[in-house]
């Protein structure tokens, strides 16, 4: 994969919840697509999503499938580079793909659910997390990311305010699926804590890193 695309993902990754200007959406929402299957059995686990498998699906045919969901709505594709985004049925824009551009392969897939899951029902099903980062979402809402790199898994959970403690009951809000091939170019450009379970935010948001950048990716 190119540098460049390894940046994207990277951004993904650890900025992808950062509010840009002007009131961010929630991050807990029932608009968002309703959806338990990460925590459901089936042949589809992660980095699999509604028969979709980041690292082996293409994109052509990744568009195939998101079009003929009814779970889905209002699909809207770009080319260069390869990419979509799409709507809940009934709800609000909830979804996101990527490609690599050289294979036509699925790289990324970013996922907003309605609060229907939590962060203990992710570790029943996945075990502990190897890593975590924080977000400050907005003056209500902070974000944290339950990593698993040899799953191509990250999932955000949010605990309440800045001021809130992760519990087994914090909802997930947000699922982000990378090709597990990728996990090292994108620990070689990030900065994320180590898990050590149900904490108040704050004390995640002050730890040491773990991990942090150890090359600067730069576009190609």
């Amino acid at each position: 994969m190119k540098k460049a695309s390894v940046l994207i993902l990277t951004f993904v990754l650890v900025g992808g919840l950062v509010a840009g200007c002007g009131a961010p959406p929630p991050l807990q929402s029932d608009k968002y697509l309703n959806d338990t299957t990460l925590i459901a059995e089936g042949e589809c686990m992660s980095p699999c999503f509604h028969n979709i498998t980041v690292g082996q699906t293409t994109y052509t045919d990744a568009l195939t499938k998101i079009k003929a969901d009814p779970a889905f709505a209002n699909v809207q594709t770009q080319d260069k580079p390869p990419a979509a985004s799409w709507s809940a049925k009934d709800g609000e824009s909830c979804c996101q793909i990527s490609a690599n551009p050289d294979t036509g392969v699925v790289n990324a897939m970013l996922v907003k659910v309605a609060p229907k899951m939590n962060a203990q029902q992710i570790i029943e099903k996945y075990g502990q997390p190897t890593y975590t980062n924080s977000v400050d979402y907005s003056d209500k809402e902070v974000a944290l990311a339950m990593i698993y790199p040899e799953k191509g898994l990250v999932i955000w959970v949010t605990p309440g305010d800045a001021n809130s403690t992760l519990n087994g009951n914090s909802p997930v809000v947000m699922s982000l699926l990378l090709d597990p091939k990728d996990w090292k170019q994108v620990l070689d450009s990030a900065t994320f804590q180590a898990w050590n379970g149900f904490l108040p935010y704050k004390t995640y948001k002050e730890a040491t890193p773990v991990v942090t950048p150890r090359v600067t990716p730069t576009p190609q």
